[in-house]
C-alpha cells in the first residue's frame, strides 16, 4: 500500500506538495512539545496549556479534567492535580468537577 501512495504522489504534484505540507505543519508540532516538555518548567507549561484553551474556546472555561489535560500535556495526573492545587490557592484559577475556570489571566501570563 505504501508504495501505491508512492506512485499516485510522483504522479500528482499537488498530493505531493499537500503530503510535504502536512509532515512539515506534523513536525513541527513535535518538535515543539519536546521543546516544552525538555526546556519549560511545568508551572509554565502547564499556565501555557490553560491560556492557549481558553483562547481556542474563546472561554475562561475549560471543560476537561485533570487526567485529560494530563493526558494532553505528556504528563501524570497527579502532577496537573498538584499544580492546579498551587494555581487554586494563588488565585489563578478556580477548580470544580471537570472544569477548571480562569480567575487571574495576568498572573498565568507572568510565569
Amino acid at each position: 500500500m505504501p508504495c501505491a501512495f508512492a506512485k499516485v504522489m510522483n504522479e500528482n504534484i499537488h498530493l505531493e506538495a499537500i503530503t510535504y505540507k502536512l509532515a512539515t505543519k506534523r513536525l513541527c508540532t513535535v518538535t515543539w512539545a519536546m521543546q516544552q516538555m525538555m526546556f519549560t518548567s511545568f508551572d509554565k507549561r502547564l499556565a501555557e496549556f490553560l491560556l492557549n484553551e481558553s483562547n481556542t474556546t474563546n472561554s475562561d472555561e475549560i471543560n476537561m479534567t485533570h487526567e485529560q489535560i494530563a493526558k494532553l500535556m505528556g504528563s501524570a495526573r497527579e502532577v496537573v492535580t498538584r499544580m492546579l492545587k498551587y494555581f487554586s490557592t494563588e488565585g489563578y484559577v478556580e477548580l470544580t468537577r471537570g472544569k477548571v475556570k480562569i480567575i487571574n489571566k495576568q498572573a498565568l501570563e507572568k510565569l
